[in-house]
């Protein structure tokens, strides 16, 4: 079987997506399923070539020639997110193709529900007013344009919709549609430090973005300094275009000398500074379709608190604590629950391990190839 593999971002670029569309295709690759990458990332300058990084090809920047080589060459398409890349030579050329759905793309013009720095509206007409009113007529046309065209592919041309958690199924309930958890690469995180020699309190890992809820993870930590019977540090590994601002946000509260900014880590340091956190906390105000950053904490044997709404609580299952999403005293509650209670966490940092053990990527690479071959000898 041929597997083309589109991922509009890849490495070097870094994010979920990307991340999960390497380790899939590696993961294909290493059963003996044939994988090409086609991606809009270029190379960076400085980096290895690509032959050299992946046991897999991967095609950069295609033109029409070389989008239409590899759509023959191809069984199959797998688009690692709802994408009308490739269109229409993908449905001319009768491949069979499958979208997974990583964000909220057929239901809102933004695809995420979040928009200049605030929730934005998740259903379509809905979306089409706000966005009408935000950027004007013309744009807001052309953009609901592509969503009617977006969700007209799921619902009558797309092989088999994949939502990646039982949250995405219900929230964008599609026909041909199955579920299958992104397989992340987790086993790196298995090497973390023991959570009991920790130096930081907690720890979050990801990017200082609006939507992340950084700014509440902090206020949240500000009234848990205030209440504490001793003073707790927070590390914050990531960087982002909120750095500056956060580090302000955590000056003004008084407690910048409480507070850690690692900015963006990688390999070994990764690891590294995420041993040095006791408790992993991820506090989207969004509704993140999955999270992968809680499947790695617990990787870690960090136990967690995430917010509520999303996909974070469906994978931390038993290992975290849960909050409403944006509300910074509740998750300060549970914060100080952890500081009083460090039976507690260690109990949800061994339910974490456990729990990692339930997302191994290759179980899930498995159910990709399963569904794969069933789509080609559908054709």
């Amino acid at each position: 079987m041929r597997v083309l593999l589109y991922s509009h971002a890849f490495h070097p670029s870094t994010g979920g997506v990307e991340s999960v569309s390497r380790t899939l295709a590696e993961g294909l690759v290493a059963k003996g399923v044939e994988c090409v990458v086609l991606t809009r990332t270029p190379r960076a300058a400085q980096d290895h070539e690509d032959a050299a990084l992946f046991p897999f090809q991967v095609v950069r920047r295609p033109h029409t020639g070389a989008i239409l080589h590899w759509l023959r060459w191809a069984d199959v398409v797998l688009y690692n997110g709802a994408s009308l890349a490739l269109q229409p030579w993908v449905t001319l050329l009768r491949k069979p193709y499958l979208w997974v759905h990583v964000g909220y793309q057929v239901s809102c013009i933004d695809g995420l529900g979040w928009a200049d720095g605030r929730p934005a509206p998740a259903t379509p007409w809905a979306s089409f007013r706000f966005h009408l009113r935000r950027a004007g007529p013309v744009r807001a046309s052309l953009d609901g344009v592509k969503l009617l065209l977006r969700r007209f592919t799921a619902h009558a041309l797309v092989r088999r919709n994949i939502a990646i958690t039982q949250w995405m199924a219900q929230a964008q309930p599609l026909p041909r549609q199955v579920q299958i958890y992104n397989p992340f690469p987790i086993d790196r995180f298995r090497q973390a430090a023991p959570a009991e020699a920790a130096t930081f309190d907690f720890v979050y890992l990801g990017r200082l973005v609006s939507e992340k809820g950084v700014d509440t993870l902090l206020r949240a930590f500000g009234k848990v300094v205030a209440q504490a019977t001793h003073r707790p540090r927070l590390l914050l590994i990531g960087g982002g275009d909120r750095m500056a601002e956060m580090i302000a946000l955590a000056d003004s509260l008084g407690v910048s000398q409480d507070v850690h900014f690692a900015g963006n880590q990688s390999g070994d340091a990764l690891v590294r500074f995420v041993g040095s956190g006791a408790v992993g906390v991820v506090p989207s105000t969004w509704h993140e379709p999955m999270g992968g950053v809680a499947v790695e904490l617990m990787a870690a044997g960090r136990g967690l608190i995430v917010s509520a709404r999303g996909g974070l609580a469906e994978c931390a299952g038993d290992a975290g604590l849960t909050f409403a999403n944006g509300d910074e005293q509740a998750l300060a509650d549970c914060m100080l629950r952890l500081l009083a209670d460090p039976g507690l966490a260690r109990e949800l940092g061994a339910r974490a391990r456990r729990r990692a053990a339930q997302f191994a990527p290759d179980r899930f690479v498995e159910q990709y190839i399963d569904l794969l071959h069933a789509c080609t000898r559908a054709r």
